[in-house]
């Protein structure tokens, strides 16, 4: 298991480029219950010198939403992470590119989950399949 420790969350770039609205739903119901200290810490990893937010997109959301500055985050290396590698690097050096450098850019990009399967989802599954062959993992 990777270090855990409070990370800034302006320091992150997300490395998705959409939150399922329903997912981040639950986890502003957990803040505004006061149990954002109940969900689990969110994962972080480097990418081209970069910190990079891999997982707790809508976590992350929550936190900075309710005026938090700092996430409690997991850090993992990039190649022990699950999934494909050359995909994360794909994400993380093409989000500047639509305009997300930090978690608040994906202020009007919550979508409901079909939406989400449709855009976020489809669009990872579609670029694995093209680019399968040249995946380090």
């Amino acid at each position: 298991m990777g270090e855990s420790k409070l990370y800034r969350i302006d320091d992150l770039r997300p490395n998705n480029w959409y939150i399922n609205r329903a997912k981040l739903e639950r986890v502003r119901a957990a803040w505004k219950a006061g149990e954002q200290s109940t969900l689990p810490p969110v994962l972080v990893t480097h990418i081209d010198g970069e910190l990079s937010l891999i997982d707790g997109h809508a976590r992350t959301f929550a936190a900075y939403e309710a005026g938090a500055t700092h996430i409690l985050a997991e850090y993992e290396p990039l190649e022990t992470i699950e999934g494909s590698t050359a995909l994360y690097v794909h994400i993380h050096r093409k989000g500047p590119q639509l305009g997300i450098h930090r978690i608040s850019d994906l202020a009007d990009r919550v979508v409901d989950p079909e939406e989400h399967r449709r855009l976020w989802v489809g669009y990872c599954e579609a670029w694995l399949a093209e680019h399968e062959a040249k995946c380090d993992k």
